[in-house]
């Protein structure tokens, strides 16, 4: 409906005009819009009633616009054109073939197949405009609550809260000890917290909850710990322990990802797990292009 000065037009009405100038002849406009010709007569008898203006000059034959008229039709033309406009857009949000999202990613994204899973989602809605932020999970999650992505691979810190996050799990790994060849260390067949005391370690930015998982735990049983180089990324971490500057924490999917040849991998006895989640903030059911995204990582991390 649209209403102008307290008179309220159908949008059929505004067709119905349209259709009636094209044709010059109600009876032929009435058969293009299915519709019987004494029903067309009237609604437009009563649309002029309303607006307090004739629309069509009457003839026996035919009908021909008036003034008032030829400004009806050129404004309800484009009303119309904006409602076919609005439905085709809207329709194209129904099947989530358009919009945008924003998606945010651990540097450890490749080992985990994040492009390969972005991939397959864009082939399958090639009309959404797909973002991507990469940086460490704490910063991601900090994004998302600030609303500047839609959602974010993370490693989520089971000492904090998260409130107000959806955190669906899906990658479960073990995490290592990452030990150059060259280290005396890698002699040991598993490593407990109390061993790493004292031990050169290499850490990523606070920004990244896999070391946070290991720090904090350290920090938990009063046992110290001494950080020689932070690095932001795990492949620059992998680097230096390959070069035997000290030894660093990653899973076996990342350093087979990175595959340095003096790394060796030893783990913790009892050991560790970091969980990898997709973390969302908004409610799926008001955003369908979200849910479809939600559904696709769902079924790729479960083949």
């Amino acid at each position: 409906n649209r209403q102008s000065g307290g008179i309220m037009m159908e949008r059929s009405q505004l067709i119905y005009v349209i259709e009636t100038a094209r044709q010059g002849n109600i009876t032929k406009a009435a058969e293009v819009l299915h519709i019987s010709q004494p029903s067309l007569s009237n609604q437009i008898i009563h649309l002029e009633n309303e607006l307090g203006v004739a629309l069509f000059e009457r003839t026996r034959r035919r009908v021909v616009l008036t003034d008032a008229g030829r400004v009806f039709v050129h404004e309800a033309e484009g009303i119309v054109n904006g409602f076919t406009s609005l439905e085709k857009l809207m329709g194209e949000f129904a099947r989530k073939n358009t919009g945008s999202l924003r998606i945010g990613a651990l540097s450890t994204m490749c080992s985990l197949k994040i492009p390969e899973m972005l991939h397959d989602f864009q082939e399958k809605h090639s009309g959404v405009s797909l973002s991507l932020l990469e940086s460490g999970s704490a910063a991601l999650v900090s994004a998302l609550e600030r609303d500047e992505i839609d959602a974010a691979f993370a490693v989520l810190n089971p000492a904090l809260p998260y409130e107000g996050l959806v955190q669906v799990p899906l990658v479960s790994a073990e995490i290592y000890v990452a030990v150059s060849k060259k280290n005396p260390l890698m002699a040991k067949d598993a490593f407990t917290l109390e061993d790493l005391s004292g031990v050169s370690l290499i850490s990523s930015t606070s920004d990244f909850s896999l070391f946070s998982i290991i720090l904090s735990q350290m920090e938990m049983c009063g046992i110290p710990y001494t950080i020689t180089n932070r690095c932001n990324q795990v492949d620059s971490c992998l680097s230096l322990v390959d070069k035997n500057l000290g030894v660093t924490f990653c899973t076996d999917a990342a350093a087979a990802y990175y595959p340095y040849p003096d790394l060796c991998l030893i783990p913790f006895s009892p050991p560790f797990m970091r969980d990898i989640y997709l973390v969302y903030k908004k409610d799926p059911a008001y955003y369908p292009l979200l849910e479809a995204f939600i559904g696709e990582v769902m079924s790729f991390y479960k083949q």
